[in-house]
């Protein structure tokens, strides 16, 4: 019993060394550190106490080491009361003095036990067996001792329950809860059993085996900050534990020849120091640790091991894959396959909203709402390209302090447990979100080190097939861009329209190499002119073919051309036969101007109002009679509307996508601007005050493209 006695103590003595110093070089400023390398540095003291108490039996100052294993004992178990205070990590801090006024009767009992005799008055061995003469002060010390851990014990359940934020819950339920009671057993073991019922075989045992899962435990959770759920604690107290009867079996040996005494070598091992044994025993504890340690570590992760393969196995398949989608859902399906998550799911930028859109799902139906693309979590991503757990998000309060409600709320409404970013050309293109394990596992350290080298390779992936994609779609484009060049030169005026009373100025900014809108004039004589823009919805030789329907029904209705209700009938009529009426989106507005009466009459069909600068009142009118698109109703009514203008007068047609196209920072070319322009240009002339427009959009925009073309016609009347 000695002997296995000795290698307890020994054993848990070096892990808890180990770990104070690795705790106090770690963050010897935070306050949960702090407070736990207090306790462990206590719990070091009763440990090594035990060890020297059993390893050298006959030691003059026997009683006195018991004594300091009292002082170690009390000083340990109100250290975890006072743990249990400032776990969990809180932004305000908990105070000192209060610490210091909880410790206070733990240094009073552990002097009185330490400086008098007042708890025991001699420790001695008898029969191989400890023996310890009780004095009756030594009732109240076990009182109070125990009362710590009662007290640190309810405060962790308390916790448990008050506590909203789920990865302190469950470090709680699976560490924090059960170390409380692996050392209350401890404390009935080395307090109450020698006390009441004089039975010390267990002594020892009963705190080393506490000290070595509850300490090592405490220390992965806290040091770590991960979630430690029980699949956790257990690999890693299994792993270590098969490691430590790895080494037992032969510092047993060296200690049963020591104590035989019978064999040559152990009568020759017998005539050593104690101290040499305990230096030998330490030795084959290094060197066992240093060779055994990485057979047994691979052992257990095995399973790590084969999901990192199967990753492998998906980065290299993935690299001959040219299909952006595929690869996301292949993506998404791995994960979870090999995760065994309950479910997973993908985010993608819509470029037409603005906003991060459920793109693919694995795990039953799925409502996710839409991201925004300035959300705090997309601008933590933009700062920060690393994968991020929800455990973070809990604990890092420089990084989340103020944001922590935002992020938190789309994690728990998602159910998400970890985000991988996906970026392209500098931009967050979408976020691989995983859910939770079937087992209701956390994500252990070693799966998200190997996530994070998925996350960057997959990145990869996806963006070489992105890219090539829009290769792909370039080419395109400018395949048909070539092929419709042709037939667009003879669909728009070569000229603009020389006429007195009436001056015109105009230009085109295609979103690719040719535009395909159009826009014409039309001349019944010398008494009027009339002036019809269109926007063409989509690309290529289909949407160039409609501009050239357009141009001839337009060109055809040159006898209605003083009624804009009539040509927009004409032109409505033309496209509804020619596509059935299921063409492209085309919208169009039409107005003739009569050089005698000064009149303008226009009608619209679903293109934005002519913005009519009134010289008179320095101010503008919108024209609009809100017809619908060309093409889908042979009897839509689109109105007519009549206004008479001054000279002076300057009027501005546009499509839709000068005031909607936005520029790198998301911002939109307001109308204001379109109008400031024409107000402080008003006394120019047509041509001059669309260049200006021209211009001022063109900087507006930068190295962004419109979302479509777009026409933009000015009229002053002179």
């Amino acid at each position: 019993m000695i002997t296995l006695s000795i290698i307890a103590s020994l054993l848990a003595s070096i892990l808890i060394f180990f770990i104070v110093v690795f705790l106090l070089v770690k963050d010897w400023r935070d306050q949960i550190h702090r407070y736990y390398a207090y306790f462990t540095t206590a719990a070091f003291g009763i440990l090594f106490t035990m060890l020297l108490t059993y390893a050298i039996p006959d030691m003059i100052d026997l009683t006195l080491v018991n004594k300091i294993t009292q002082l170690s004992t009390v000083l340990c178990f109100s250290g975890l009361f006072a743990l249990s205070l400032v776990f969990p990590k809180s932004e305000k801090k908990f105070p000192f003095i209060y610490i210091v006024i909880i410790l206070i009767p733990s240094y009073v009992i552990g002097g009185i036990a330490v400086f008098t005799d007042w708890n025991i008055t001699r420790a001695y061995f008898k029969e191989g067996l400890l023996q310890r003469d009780f004095q009756p002060f030594y009732t109240v010390y076990a009182a109070i001792t125990f009362s710590y851990i009662i007290l640190a014990v309810g405060n962790f359940i308390r916790k448990y329950f008050t506590t909203p934020v789920e990865i302190y819950r469950l470090q709680m339920r699976y560490v924090f809860v059960a170390s409380s009671i692996a050392i209350f057993i401890s404390g009935i073991t080395s307090i109450i059993l020698p006390r009441f019922f004089n039975y010390s075989d267990v002594y020892v045992f009963g705190p080393s085996i506490s000290a070595f899962f509850a300490i090592s435990s405490l220390f992965y959770s806290i040091v770590s900050h991960n979630m430690m759920d029980i699949t956790t604690a257990a690999h890693k107290t299994a792993m270590y534990g098969f490691i430590s009867a790895a080494i037992f079996l032969p510092i047993f040996g060296i200690i049963s020849i020591y104590d035989a005494q019978t064999l040559f070598i152990g009568n020759y091992i017998s005539k050593l120091p104690p101290y040499m044994i305990i230096i030998s025993i330490v030795f084959m504890f290094l060197l066992f640790s240093s060779y055994l340690q990485p057979v047994i570590d691979g052992a257990f992760k095995r399973k790590q091991y084969e999901f990192e393969q199967i990753l492998d196995n998906f980065i290299r398949e993935s690299a001959g894959i040219r299909d952006f989608k595929s690869i996301v859902q292949r993506s998404v399906d791995v994960l979870v396959d090999s995760l065994y998550l309950k479910s997973s799911f993908f985010l993608m930028f819509n470029n037409d909203n603005r906003k991060y859109e459920l793109f693919y799902a694995r795990g039953g139906e799925m409502q996710v709402d839409p991201l925004e693309r300035n959300a705090m979590l997309i601008r933590w991503f933009v700062r920060n390209q690393e994968v991020l757990n929800l455990d973070k998000v809990y604990i890092d309060d420089k990084n989340f302090g103020d944001i922590r409600d935002e992020v938190v709320s789309f994690f728990t409404l998602n159910n998400v447990k970890m985000v991988l970013p996906i970026y392209h050309r500098r931009m967050v293109l979408g976020l691989l979100c995983l859910g939770d394990k079937d087992s209701l596992a956390g994500f252990k350290p070693d799966e998200i080190e190997k996530l994070q080298h998925f996350q960057s390779e997959s990145n990869i992936q996806i963006s070489n097939a992105l890219t090539y994609e829009e290769a792909k779609r370039e080419q395109f484009v400018s395949r048909t861009i070539d092929l419709s060049a042709d037939i667009l030169s003879k669909a728009i005026p070569e000229s603009l329209p020389n006429m007195l009373g009436i001056k015109f100025g105009a230009f085109l900014v295609p979103k690719y190499g040719e535009g395909v809108d159009y826009f014409d004039f039309l001349r019944p004589g010398s008494q009027g002119v009339g002036v019809v823009a269109t926007d063409v919805s989509g690309i290529g030789v289909n949407s160039a073919l409609y501009s050239v329907v357009l141009r001839s029904a337009f060109q055809s209705s040159i006898h209605e051309a003083p009624s804009s209700y009539s040509v927009l009938q004409r032109l409505n009529s033309v496209l509804y036969n020619y596509s059935q009426g299921k063409g492209g989106f085309i919208t169009g507005y039409y107005y003739y101007f009569d050089l005698k009466s000064m009149r303008l009459i226009y009608s619209n069909a679903g293109f934005p109002p002519m913005e009519l600068f009134r010289i008179e009142k320095n101010d503008f009118d919108s024209l609009d009679t809100e017809g619908i698109p060309l093409g889908y109703d042979p009897s839509a009514n689109y109105g007519m509307g009549r206004t008479y203008l001054l000279r002076g007068d300057i009027g501005v047609l546009y499509s839709k996508a000068l005031v909607n196209s936005k520029n790198q920072k998301g911002e939109i070319f307001p109308l204001t601007e379109l109008r400031t322009i024409v107000r402080d240009n008003r006394t120019s002339r047509p041509t001059e005050i669309a260049q200006v427009i021209n211009d001022r959009f063109k900087a507006f925009m930068g190295i962004s493209s419109p979302e479509s073309d777009i026409v933009v016609i000015v009229f002053k009347t002179v």
